[in-house]
């Protein structure tokens, strides 16, 4: 039985162990089965699932950070595209619309460099801003201005977005513990040093362990090639640069 290269993209790990986990049960699920009554099998798999779901967990938390990012990017745009709308009207010659926009801008004065701010501060200055802009001193103001009010609509929209983003992500760093890459190395260790070996051993006199550790092969084969595809594209990207 093969073993994981080291170098497999963290995912794939994670794939594989959710794959060698799905056949152990497979086979457990055999009540007659040598497999069924292996005590040391199933503390070594009991390990690796046990790693794969922390993995899963850690890889998750890792997507949603990005996802925060990717909200807070996107609040962080429209505030400048109305800051910007608001420049652009005070500089037109047209009293009116320059008045309102003045208006508006003394409300945008308070909040310079918000973007800058971290999460935590920037969501409480977006929604002061926003229950400022409320006003309805400003109502009329804010409607002789053509995209003033679709802009902060969709403020507030990304706002409650970012919130949402934002718990979800406080959720799963709660849960995550150790960072992927770490669990990672325990994974494939557990996989590599103890289940690989103990089947291999077993192979030999139950051809019940024979033929997990030929399924097994399949799908560490297929993890394996994928390093060389990686390295491939990586080498030929390099090359047309």
């Amino acid at each position: 039985m093969k073993k994981v290269n080291y170098n497999v993209r963290t995912t794939i790990a994670d794939t594989v162990s959710d794959t060698l986990v799905r056949f152990y049960k497979e086979a457990a699920a055999k009540t007659d089965g040598a497999i069924a009554k292996d005590a040391n099998l199933a503390a070594i798999l009991a390990e690796v699932e046990k790693l794969s779901a922390d993995i899963t967990t850690a890889i998750k938390a890792d997507k949603i950070s990005t996802s925060l990012e990717d909200a807070d990017t996107k609040r962080d745009e429209l505030i400048r595209s109305l800051f910007t709308l608001l420049l652009g009207y005070a500089a037109i010659p047209l009293a009116d619309k320059k008045a309102a926009a003045e208006k508006l801008l003394a409300v945008t004065e308070k909040y310079k460099g918000i973007t800058s701010e971290a999460y935590a501060r920037e969501s409480s200055l977006i929604e002061s801003m926003l229950e400022d802009f409320a006003a309805p001193a400003l109502a009329d103001s804010i409607k002789a201005l053509d995209g003033v009010a679709d802009l902060l609509a969709a403020l507030r929209t990304a706002q409650d977005d970012f919130n949402a983003a934002n718990d979800s992500a406080t959720a799963a760093l709660t849960a995550k513990g150790e960072s992927a890459y770490a669990l990672k190395k325990l994974l494939l260790a557990a996989i590599n040093e103890k289940l690989v070996p103990y089947v291999t051993a077993m192979s030999a006199i139950q051809p019940e362990y024979a033929d997990f550790a030929a399924k097994a092969d399949v799908e560490i084969s297929k993890a394996n090639a994928s390093v060389g595809k990686k390295a491939k594209a990586t080498t030929s990207d390099t090359a047309t640069e």
